[in-house]
């Protein structure tokens, strides 16, 4: 008989394959039990997980992964997708925030931040969701966002220059960083146009920068 969950360990992450024919309630004891299980090994870890062997619906997916929050010490940083872009930008988060990385005085939220709500660090951040529109981050580092942004986001508050913003997609219409704000429009036949899709918002040589994130351009991201 096929187990219920296998764990699997990757650089940084986690491979959970999931019996794609139980009922989800069985499923998700099983799930328990062995993080459980695996509490002593796994430790207070920042990692990166996938799930694989089972299509979750988004509240299945949510459940799974408050499972970690209650049943272990792991601070769970993003579910890696079939999507290869967010994937590198997800190991990427991982890498920087990590607790091996050079980037301190870091948390993680685990949510939608909904119109009302105002998050504030003195660090910096990762956000595992979206900010609605009448929402907002403020961070004094640097702030990633695992989802799409609709409200504001501000780094660098108090000055630092080497903040930086990375989103999966943006949907506002300005990012601000160390006290510069960098517009979401592009000039295009004489049209603007809305900037869309994955980016990181950094101050250059020459002021504000708002690039794509590709594969290309992580290698050079200013973490």
């Amino acid at each position: 008989m096929r187990e219920a969950v296998t764990i699997k360990s990757f650089p940084n992450g986690l491979k959970l394959i999931l019996n794609p024919d139980m009922p989800f309630e069985q499923l998700y004891v099983a799930f328990a039990q062995k993080l459980i299980e695996s509490e002593r090994f796994l430790g207070d870890a920042k990692l990166v997980i996938t799930f694989d062997g089972r299509k979750l619906s988004d509240l299945e997916e949510r459940a799974l992964i408050e499972a970690f929050g209650e049943y272990t010490q792991v601070t769970v940083l993003c579910v890696m997708e079939r999507d290869e872009k967010k994937n590198e930008v997800f190991i990427q988060a991982a890498n920087a925030f990590s607790p091996s990385g050079e980037v301190e005085n870091t948390s993680v939220y685990k949510g939608t931040l909904h119109a009302g709500q105002n998050l504030e660090t003195e660090g910096s951040i990762v956000v595992l969701g979206d900010v609605n529109p009448g929402a907002s981050i403020t961070a004094a580092g640097s702030v990633v966002v695992l989802g799409t942004v609709y409200g504001d986001v501000y780094a660098g508050v108090k000055g630092d220059e080497g903040a930086f913003v990375a989103v999966l997609d943006i949907k506002c219409d300005v990012i601000t960083v160390a006290g510069s704000e960098c517009t979401m429009f592009t000039k295009n036949a004489g049209f603007l146009r809305k900037v869309s899709g994955a980016k990181i918002i950094y101050i250059g040589a020459d002021g504000i920068v708002c690039e794509d994130i590709t594969k290309e351009f992580l290698a050079n991201i200013p973490f």
